[in-house]
């Protein structure tokens, strides 16, 4: 019996109110994710104060969402960096397509940067990205406290963004970025190679290969690294080599970052 399909909505969570909760007298959803700041020890900037406020905001959207029978998932995000913001929403859409689930992204429940890669991640993985309009803003602070940065009516208007196709590099590849990404010296191409072999790719497989030498086969899996992955990747800016004595050294450049943030399969 396959699964039941389910709404799902990933929504970075600023000091917002109106604009995360209204929309649900509309929508309908199974499940939301709320990614938002939980504490400060990771974020220098932060301070304790906009940390209490945000878990006062926290608090007040997940029992209003959880009293409409949402399930309410939260995850700690560091929702003022880019990168961030788009790995978290990047790796969630992506998990829950995999469940043949429908996923809506809420680009209009933090700040404007927030917004940009919550947007790019949607797009980059066919979720589709809404916008709550505000009829108007807080004025004081026990309105701030109500609603939140921005008041909306009990049916708010909701814009929805269309998609763009944003061309990213094969699965494959956005895993070796994904693996880049987490090695700061970068890697050699043997290691690559060992890599792509752990991940099951069966052209990378040594024992599938038409010769028993050693030597040749190490050429041949080098020789299609290069032709299938590297050279693609170098040629779009994604990655560069380093020559170190006799052997290269691969390393992620920052356009790689971006898209190894955005693949999905950075955790």
């Amino acid at each position: 019996m396959s699964e039941i399909e389910e709404i799902v909505h990933i929504v970075p969570l600023g000091h917002e109110f109106d604009r995360v909760v209204k929309p649900f007298n509309r929508l309908r959803a199974n499940r939301t994710y709320l990614l938002t700041i939980l504490d400060m020890a990771d974020i220098p900037y932060v301070t304790e104060e906009m940390c209490e406020k945000q878990k006062y905001f926290l608090r007040l959207v997940k029992d209003a969402l959880e009293k409409k029978n949402i399930e309410v998932i939260v995850e700690h995000t560091n929702i003022f960096d880019m990168l961030e913001v788009m790995k978290h929403v990047s790796r969630i859409i992506r998990a829950e397509k995999a469940k043949n689930n429908i996923v809506y992204v809420n680009m209009s429940g933090a700040g404007r940067l927030t917004s940009v890669a919550a947007t790019l991640a949607a797009m980059a993985h066919g979720a589709k990205a809404y916008y709550v309009i505000a009829d108007r803003y807080s004025k004081t602070d026990e309105e701030e406290l109500k609603h939140g940065l921005s008041i909306c009516g009990d049916e708010p208007k909701i814009k929805y963004i269309e998609n763009f196709q944003i061309n990213l590099p094969d699965e494959i590849s956005l895993k070796l970025l994904a693996k880049l990404c987490t090695e700061e010296k970068g890697m050699k191409t043997k290691d690559i190679i060992r890599f792509l072999q752990e991940l099951g790719i069966e052209e990378f497989d040594e024992t599938k290969q038409k010769t028993h030498d050693k030597r040749r086969i190490q050429q041949t899996l080098l020789i299609r690294l290069n032709k299938k992955i590297l050279e693609k990747l170098e040629r779009e800016g994604y990655i560069i080599r380093e020559k170190t004595g006799r052997y290269n050294t691969i390393k992620i450049t920052e356009t790689g970052k971006y898209a190894a943030h955005i693949s999905g399969f950075l955790k």
